[in-house]
């Protein structure tokens, strides 16, 4: 009975060994550190990577050849250009008194370092009123010496040119300047009469540019409006002698125009 009553006892505790829940948990231990995978060395790493390719030199490319100039394209001059280079007209007008010394105020200014326009401008308008009469009698002087010799190069020119040539020009600076293109005029024939207005006003002139002291462009065009209206303000009598002076004017003129004509015509054609 005692035998009996053992192995039973023994059973019981080997089924207690052996029981589900203890199987299970071994199991699952077993499979859960079956599934992690195993980290790699730092050798496997440097093993497993792929060594980088070497880097390959950019080629550098030779710079372009210099492309040759080209050549600059012959303008066609305009009827303007043609006409000058037909015409060789001399420049339109002789300098005054101011504008010669200018001139050479202007070239020692720029000598010593002046170099603005409008800095010259002023510094030359302020060194001519500081003038006298007498100097600047020497600039008015010069300033009718180079009116001659303007005029006999002008009259020469004119007796070398195709008055044709001319009349084309004349033409064309009408078209473009209108009234107030400055035609070329034949140096031979006389001048206009200047009527009672211009008489005045170059008398006002005369008289007023003392006062001012300047003959700069600023106070002349000033000196032309305060004339304009002094004008206005005349009575007869005040304008009475400039009213003959123009009637003079007008029988010079004629007297002129006549002995030009028959010096310059033959049989009826003007030889200017």
């Amino acid at each position: 009975m005692f035998r009996v009553i053992g192995s039973f006892s023994a059973l019981r505790v080997s089924s207690r060994v052996l029981t589900p829940s203890r199987a299970f948990s071994t199991t699952g231990a077993s499979l859960v550190a079956a599934a992690k995978p195993k980290r790699k060395t730092d050798a496997a790493v440097k093993k497993t990577t792929k060594a980088k390719a070497p880097v390959k030199a950019k080629k550098v490319k030779a710079a372009p050849k210099p492309k040759p100039k080209p050549k600059p394209k012959k303008k066609t001059p305009t009827k303007k250009e043609q006409l000058d280079a037909l015409l060789k007209a001399p420049k339109s007008r002789a300098p005054g008194a101011y504008a010669v010394f200018l001139g050479e105020f202007s070239k020692v200014k720029r000598q010593q370092g002046m170099t603005t326009v409008a800095e010259i401008a002023r510094a030359c308008s302020a060194s001519w009123n500081q003038l006298g009469e007498s100097e600047k009698h020497q600039y008015q002087t010069k300033a009718d010496k180079l009116s001659a010799e303007y005029e006999e190069t002008l009259r020469k020119w004119w007796n070398t040119t195709d008055h044709n040539l001319v009349a084309l020009e004349n033409r064309r600076r009408k078209r473009v300047d209108g009234d107030k293109a400055r035609l070329l005029k034949d140096p031979f024939a006389p001048k206009r009469p200047m009527t009672s207005y211009v008489l005045f006003v170059k008398d006002f002139v005369t008289q007023n540019k003392g006062a001012a002291g300047t003959n700069d462009i600023t106070e002349m065009s000033s000196l032309m409006k305060s004339a304009a209206s002094k004008w206005k303000t005349l009575s007869s009598a005040e304008k009475a002698p400039y009213t003959k002076g123009a009637e003079v004017e007008k029988s010079r003129y004629k007297q002129d125009q006549d002995k030009y004509l028959k010096s310059h015509t033959v049989g009826g054609t003007r030889l200017h």
